[in-house]
């Protein structure tokens, strides 16, 4: 019963922080299959802050609808399973959705899925409030595969709400953020093995639709599905 009531008022904190900002927040879920976008909604008033979810749990559908590059599915520290995957996931999302904020999730919930360097319990987190991201790995455990889903959900939330404090802790001073070294923003130069990314997020504009460049993505070789 507590963690129900933990995980409800995390929701509900991070809601109310939306609404006082008129914000909106969209989700991108793979091991925990819309558990998240289901705890946001479960909150009255849903439509004032949800603005769309995505249940992406094949690699093919994580390139095929967010515009995950087939190159982050790379073998290594990598994968479908890092913080590469989870901030191109995140920055998908709220992309195409047009949402303050995006959250991504991806994990190994088990009980299979493990590696020899990724074991059951594993999940990396992204949030992008704004042009700003942060991203961060957990290890749960060997827990039961429900279990492990509601950790994985509720340090979304709680990610979530540590994003948005440090954007007020900044005063909306977002201009900050884009004076940051390009190195430090750039995710492709990013050490994978760390813990946490973090940085300002860059915004191409483009002609073509996401969609468009999308369809131009080969996914034919990638046929593996999250455990």
């Amino acid at each position: 019963m507590y963690v129900v009531e933990e995980t409800a008022g995390l929701a509900s904190r991070m809601t109310r922080r939306l609404r006082k900002k008129g914000w909106t927040v969209s989700t991108a879920e793979s091991c925990t299959g819309g558990l998240l976008a289901s705890l946001i909604t479960d909150i009255s008033g849903a439509t004032q802050w949800f603005n769309q979810g995505w249940v992406v749990y094949s690699n093919e559908a994580k390139m095929r609808e967010l515009g995950v590059q087939k190159s982050a599915f790379d073998e290594g520290e990598a994968g479908a399973v890092s913080h590469e995957v989870a901030v191109q996931m995140a920055k998908g999302a709220r992309y195409q959705s047009g949402s303050d904020v995006a959250i991504a999730i991806t994990g190994i919930a088990g009980p299979g899925g493990s590696t020899s360097d990724k074991e059951v319990g594993r999940v990396h987190v992204a949030v992008i409030a704004q042009d700003y991201f942060l991203v961060r790995r957990m290890d749960f455990g060997e827990n039961d595969r429900l279990d492990n889903k509601r950790s994985f959900a509720v340090f979304a939330l709680r990610l979530a709400l540590e994003t948005l404090d440090r954007l007020e802790e900044q005063d909306g001073e977002t201009e900050i953020l884009d004076e940051t070294d390009e190195s430090e923003s750039d995710i492709s130069q990013m050490d994978p093995a760390s813990e946490q990314w973090e940085g300002s997020m860059t915004w191409e504009v483009e002609d073509t639709t996401v969609a468009e460049e999308i369809q131009k993505v080969d996914l034919a070789s990638l046929t593996d599905w999250d455990e």
